[in-house]
């Protein structure tokens, strides 16, 4: 059966493939594109996030180093206030020593009060500022209401413990009493002579002193600068109180380092996910006793919601989405046109075919086929090869149908001697099968009309009359079998049941008192689909032919199997002289016979009558050993 029409499959292929071509390495180098902007991207940000977090970090130290430096300032003045009073308290005895009063007490004294109060002025961040001496005994504080004793608190300790040069700066803390957060900055107060240390300042400074260094750091709309420390707590935050966030551990161990960087966080302790973050390490210019800070460091870290950074990356993402697309349609665009373009001439041509595949399919009445003569059609004249493929195309054409036109003349006149012949050859093969039985007849009717004859004679005479006429009969019948062909009446059958059927009506016919016949019926076989009375027909002429070749006598084996191929098949087997190699290729050739009688067109019928009923006639034979004749059938289920 012929396939069904294919339309647009060629401009289809074409266009898929200009498409692979085409935007294959466009997207690849798209991608490539894209993920290389993107990095570039995220790297620009980030290092802009770690430049700011470093400068900011610069500037909180700058601003505690400086608190360091007034502080110490501070406690150098009072040191030598200190050294100044020690000495008017002293005067000589008689005997020349010096004997030393003991001062008077410290807390409010004026001189240093006042002192203090006009240095606080100086700076608004200032919530006290407070002197003690060795013993932690207040000498001066711009808080008339705090303790006169100081020896328990950390910044005493720490300031009196702390090597010269060195500072204590408290983390920052906050303080109930004024509602605010502040941190402490304590300074050792050293003698200028022996260096030792006779008492401490503390500057306890209002947060703000380090909020205003970062409240104006703004980064876009949700940009915004930090103080952490070691433990992931926001010491500042102008977002977000610190009680109300704390940096994740994990974050926490890779910004804590000793230089500024900047990294992709999966949580940045404000709802951001995928957040790039900056950080840098507050490193102070004054070194700090071990107890500072809490033990821990001070990191600057910014941040920014990560819809917000990521935006740029976003557009970059649409612009490189919609180029992409634009180049897809755009390529499809020009794959469609260029591809309608080649196909279109292709389909002409395929059009041309099928109408001359039409031309040679179909039997002209007149024998005549019109030559094709117009010049080539507007849609084959392309100026390229697929043109002159049109031009060879439509000279074929014309060549084709003057050689069809030339054939189907010489076909009828070869169908016409062809029947002739086979009419002629018919009508030899008929006169020769029909000249011997009449022959015999006219001998024996001759001797019947010559007179009187004996009994046995005339039963002798009549038999050989019998003889003749049933052969005058089979060989009528081949000629007519040969010549009319029925189509099969078809049937669901038993390959076994047409079998016995087929040696029953064998069996009737006598002559076979020297044969012994063997069945061997595999069960379980499927039914075929065959017209029975075509099948045990073709069937007795297979057995009769055995029958012929076992003159002698011998063993004739009727069999059904499972054949290839889910088919049945039935095998008739004799031990006959077999057929000469010879002879075997032409056996099925009409009016060919080795025999001294017959007609030749037994098997050519049998062939026949198999093929008619779709099934297949093998035959194997071997010299002096005897001839297989298979007959293969499809089941009934296959239709």
């Amino acid at each position: 059966m012929r396939a069904a029409r294919r339309t647009g499959g060629l401009q289809r292929k074409f266009v898929v493939a200009l498409l692979i071509v085409g935007i294959v390495p466009g997207m690849v180098a798209l991608w490539a594109t894209y993920h290389s902007s993107t990095a570039s991207l995220k790297e620009a940000i980030g290092e802009g996030f770690q430049e700011i977090a470093r400068s900011t970090s610069i500037r909180l130290a700058g601003a505690v180093d400086e608190e360091i430096d007034r502080a110490g300032r501070l406690a150098h003045s009072v040191a030598a206030q200190q050294a100044s009073n020690l000495s008017n308290h002293t005067d000589r005895n008689q005997t020349g020593t010096i004997r030393s009063h003991p001062p008077p007490r410290p807390v409010n004294n004026p001189v240093t009060a006042a002192f203090l109060d006009a240095w606080a002025r100086e700076s608004r961040h200032y919530l006290r500022v407070t002197v003690a001496d060795r013993q932690g005994l207040v000498i001066a504080s711009t808080d008339r209401n705090l303790p006169a004793q100081q020896a328990d608190q950390t910044w005493w300790r720490e300031a009196m413990q702390a090597q010269p040069g060195t500072a204590y700066v408290s983390t920052v803390t906050h303080d109930p009493a004024i509602n605010d957060a502040i941190f402490h900055v304590a300074v050792p107060m050293v003698e200028k002579a022996g260096g030792a240390v006779t008492g401490a300042v503390d500057l306890v400074i209002r947060h703000n002193l380090l909020t205003q260094l970062i409240l104006p750091i703004q980064i876009g709309n949700t940009g915004h600068a930090m103080l952490l420390d070691t433990q992931g707590t926001p010491l500042i935050c102008p977002v977000l109180p610190p009680t109300a966030h704390l940096i994740p551990s994990n974050l926490m161990n890779r910004l804590a380092l000793d230089h500024p960087l900047w990294l992709v966080a999966d949580d940045d302790a404000h709802g951001g996910r995928d957040a790039i973050v900056g950080a840098s390490p507050v490193r102070f210019s004054h070194p700090l006793t071990p107890s500072s800070l809490d033990g821990s460091r001070w990191y600057a870290f910014v941040r920014q919601a990560p819809e917000e950074t990521y935006a740029p990356i976003y557009s970059l993402l649409l612009s490189v989405g919609v180029i992409g697309f634009g180049l897809v349609i755009a390529l499809s665009m020009f794959g469609f046109m260029v591809g309608y373009r080649i196909v279109k001439p292709l389909t002409a041509l395929q059009r041309e075919a099928e109408a001359l595949r039409l031309t040679l399919a179909t039997p002209q009445a007149d024998h005549t086929v019109p030559l094709v003569t117009a010049p080539l059609p507007r849609e084959y004249r392309t100026g390229d090869e697929i043109e002159d493929l049109a031009t060879t195309f439509s000279a074929m054409r014309a060549v084709l149908e003057e050689n069809l036109r030339t054939i189907r003349s010489q076909q009828h006149e070869l169908i016409r001697q062809e029947k002739l012949a086979s009419v002629g050859q018919l009508l030899a093969a008929l006169a020769h099968d029909l000249r011997n039985p009449l022959g015999v007849i006219r001998s024996s009717a001759q001797v019947v009309l010559e007179g009187p004859q004996e009994e046995a004679i005339r039963h002798e005479m009549a038999r050989y009359i019998i003889d003749e006429v049933d052969k005058l009969s089979q060989r009528l019948h081949d000629f007519l079998r040969y010549a009319r062909q029925k189509p099969p009446d078809w049937a669901d059958w038993a390959a076994e049941d047409v079998i016995r059927a087929a040696l029953k009506q064998w069996e009737a016919q006598g002559g076979h008192d020297r044969i012994r016949v063997e069945h061997r019926f595999e069960p379980n076989l499927p039914l075929i689909r065959i017209d029975p009375e075509q099948i045990k027909e073709a069937l007795m002429n297979v057995l009769i032919n055995a029958r012929e070749a076992m003159a002698e006598g011998g063993t004739l084996m009727v069999a059904t199997r499972s054949g290839e191929g889910n088919t049945v098949e039935i095998n008739v087997t004799d031990t006959g002289n077999g057929i000469s190699p010879d002879h075997l290729g032409r056996i099925f050739e009409p009016f060919f016979t080795t025999k001294t009688y017959g007609t030749g067109l037994g098997l050519t019928n049998v062939k026949r009558l198999v093929e008619d009923n779709q099934g297949t006639l093998m035959v194997n034979s071997t010299i002096g050993k005897g001839t297989t004749f298979t007959l293969r059938f499809r089941p009934a289920e296959a239709g």
